[in-house]
């Protein structure tokens, strides 16, 4: 009976990671603080992506942003794009936001706030958690 169980707590924690991380994009977008950070390092992740549109890449994009008493807080983000990119030379800046509470959960500007993806993260979770802890009925 318990090796019933576990694939759907694991389901049911599956879908409790996705409420909360669509949640927190969403929150970090209504109530983040907004800053600049600069970009330090661009890196292409393997090749090229296979997408209907051909020549996309997906990059790993490190920034730094100093906090109002000083503490630098480092952070990393995806982004899909064409196969032209510049390289970091220190002077280019992005737009993030961050809690003030705890500047660790931070995220560029444009992955943040009620979007498509952080919506469909809580719903898919929201059914996940629902089909895993609701009763079977015997008929």
């Amino acid at each position: 009976m318990k090796r019933k169980r576990l694939p759907r707590i694991l389901i049911s924690l599956l879908g409790a990671v996705f409420i909360l991380w669509g949640a927190m994009s969403i929150a970090l977008g209504v109530f983040g603080e907004q800053t600049t950070a600069v970009v330090t390092h661009i890196r292409r992740e393997g090749g090229e992506r296979t997408d209907v549109k051909p020549g996309r890449y997906t990059y790993n994009i490190s920034y730094t942003f100093s906090l109002s008493n000083g503490k630098k807080i480092y952070g990393v983000a995806k982004k899909i794009g064409d196969g032209a990119y510049v390289k970091a030379d220190g002077t280019s800046t992005i737009r993030i936001k961050y809690f003030h509470r705890f500047p660790y959960f931070n995220a560029m500007e444009n992955d943040t706030g009620p979007r498509a993806g952080p919506v469909t993260l809580v719903l898919v979770g929201g059914v996940l958690v629902f089909l895993m802890v609701r009763k079977h009925r015997v008929g």
